[in-house]
């Protein structure tokens, strides 16, 4: 896809794409889509299905409370709005689920993480559904370089985001968690993704389960996208990138951005056929 290519080649630093079609044939991949990049926060995805694969086990519950400490909080910068809330607030681990995916709260994914038993619980679990090339590597998010929270490729982090596509508990968890997402400068950014349009009785045009993550020099996001008429999913990832910022004009978030509007444009019409699990 020429688009796609001129977009990858004109960045100054390293990037790469990576999307599927579900529905019918078809498949960008440009750039070192087999290399592992920094995810950044968008290796919450990974904890994410981890989560809901372990609700319905049986082997967590959804409701259990956990909380918030001072020192737990005091030490976990970052995205997230509960590092400036009061200490001693208690969550359930479907609070600690939502605010992970909705703000990015970094405190609210160690509370998580922790309750699961770790990145070894979050990696078997991704390894038990098949996806290569994307794993968790530190037990808290506020890891910094040149640890990392997690390592993906695009095509590894790809393949995690196609596990929200199918008709099952699992999946169906994660997309309700997802629905609200409000960092939307990147693959939302240019696309007519509405999720508030429900609350009106209305349906948004594209459907849109990402998540982004980013921090100086790296920007990533993965992402299930879905229309009346097509399913596919991306994956976007970057790193030592010369603009170091994060708002919508920078160079990490406009790129992908831009992606997300020449895949949307290239597959967002009609098609016959209906994804369905490997």
């Amino acid at each position: 896809m020429r688009d796609v290519e001129a977009l990858i080649g004109a960045v100054d630093g390293l990037a790469s794409a990576y999307a599927h079609r579900l529905d019918a044939e078809g498949e960008v991949a440009i750039g070192p889509v087999d290399r592992l990049f920094p995810t950044g926060s968008a290796a919450k995805l990974l904890v994410l299905l981890a989560f809901a694969e372990q609700v319905e086990a049986g082997a967590i519950d959804p409701e259990l409370r956990v909380t918030m400490t001072a020192a737990f909080r005091d030490a976990r910068p970052g995205s997230g709005v509960l590092r400036y809330l009061q200490d001693a607030l208690s969550l359930t681990l479907q609070d600690c689920a939502t605010l992970m995916m909705i703000v990015s709260d970094n405190v609210a994914t160690d509370l998580l993480l922790d309750e699961l038993g770790g990145p070894a619980t979050v990696n078997e679990v991704i390894s038990v559904h098949g996806v290569r090339g994307a794993s968790l590597a530190s037990p808290t998010v506020w890891a910094l370089p040149p640890a990392q929270f997690g390592l993906a490729s695009p095509r590894g982090l790809a393949a995690a985001a196609e596990q929200l596509a199918w008709s099952t508990p699992v999946a169906e968890r994660c997309r309700a968690i997802m629905w609200r997402h409000q960092h939307r400068d990147g693959f939302a950014r240019l696309v007519p993704f509405q999720p508030d349009m429900p609350d009106f009785g209305l349906a948004s045009p594209l459907r849109l389960w990402s998540k982004s993550g980013s921090y100086p020099t790296v920007s990533c996001e993965v992402g299930l996208f879905e229309t009346d008429h097509a399913r596919w999913v991306l994956a976007v990832m970057a790193e030592d990138l010369a603009d170091w910022g994060n708002g919508s004009t920078a160079a990490g978030p406009t790129l992908r951005a831009n992606v997300s509007r020449a895949l949307y444009d290239a597959w967002g019409g009609p098609t016959i056929g209906q994804a369905r699990p490997p």
